[in-house]
């Protein structure tokens, strides 16, 4: 007497997988942005922003937009990304 035991047949199957361009970094990625965002590229223009008293190198304004994110290791400080609401100014800052 032979137990039989079917198996499922997957001759036929096609996989497609795929990774986020994030999941294997290169360096050539890495020159051609500033910032990646770990929220998607769309989540950039709702990131919250908060005005400080900090003068304008482009239009003398007294207030400017900034954020922070953490670009490098965790034990280096984070870079301070700053922009006019005025003209549009930007810089950035590391600290």
């Amino acid at each position: 007497m032979t137990t039989g035991v079917v198996l499922p047949v997957y001759d036929n199957l096609e996989v497609v997988t795929r990774s986020h361009p994030s999941a294997f970094p290169s360096v050539l990625r890495q020159k051609r942005q500033l910032v990646s965002n770990a929220l998607g590229d769309d989540a950039g223009a709702a990131m919250e922003q908060a005005t400080i008293k900090e003068k304008c190198p482009g239009c003398g304004n007294e207030e400017m937009n900034f954020h922070t994110l953490q670009l490098r290791s965790a034990d280096e400080g984070s870079t301070v990304f700053y922009d006019c609401p005025k003209c549009g100014y930007k810089f950035s800052q590391n600290n």
